[in-house]
C-alpha cells in the first residue's frame, strides 16, 4: 500500500480503514497528492503538520482539514500560496480579516477572490507639484 500511495496519493481511498489512520502512510499520500487528505481518518485531518504538508502540495486540500485548522492563519496562508481557490475553505473570521486577506493576496494575487473583506492594492503612486495621483484596485474585480 505504501508504494501505491507514493505513486498515486489517491490510492489511499482503497486502503483498509485502519491504514487510513496510519500517520506515516497518509503523510506519504498527501506528499504525492494533497487532496488524498480526504481519505484520511478524521484525527489525521486535525494533525497540523500533516495538513500543512497536504496544503503545500495542493492548497485546495484545506477543504478536507478539520475546522480548527481552517481557522489557523499559518495553515490558511500556506494553502492560499498554493491555490487561488483555497481561501473559500478558510474559516469565516479569517476570510473577513482585511489584514490576513492582504497578506494572502501578497502571496498569491488570485487567492482572495472569494474574500469577505475588501482588499485595496495600490498599482502606482505619482507625486508631482504637491499633488498625488494613484491607481488602485479594490478587491480583485479589476475596477480602478
Amino acid at each position: 500500500v505504501l508504494e501505491a500511495v507514493r505513486q498515486k496519493g489517491s490510492a489511499l481511498a482503497w486502503a483498509a480503514i485502519p491504514l487510513q489512520g496510519d500517520r506515516e502512510l497518509v503523510l506519504e499520500a498527501v506528499r504525492q497528492d494533497g487532496n488524498a487528505l480526504c481519505f484520511a481518518a478524521d484525527p489525521l485531518k486535525a494533525d497540523r503538520e500533516l495538513v500543512l504538508e497536504a496544503v503545500r502540495q495542493n492548497g485546495d486540500a484545506l477543504r478536507w482539514a478539520a475546522d480548527p485548522l481552517k481557522a489557523d492563519c499559518e495553515v490558511v496562508l500556506e494553502a492560499a500560496r498554493h491555490s487561488r481557490c483555497a481561501w473559500r475553505w478558510a474559516a469565516d473570521p479569517l476570510q473577513a480579516d482585511p489584514l490576513l486577506s492582504t497578506e494572502a493576496c501578497a502571496a498569491n494575487p488570485f487567492a482572495v477572490q472569494d474574500s469577505k473583506s475588501l482588499v485595496c492594492t495600490v498599482l502606482d503612486l505619482i507625486a508631482a507639484e504637491g499633488t498625488y495621483r494613484f491607481r488602485v484596485v479594490l478587491g480583485l474585480s479589476g475596477k480602478e
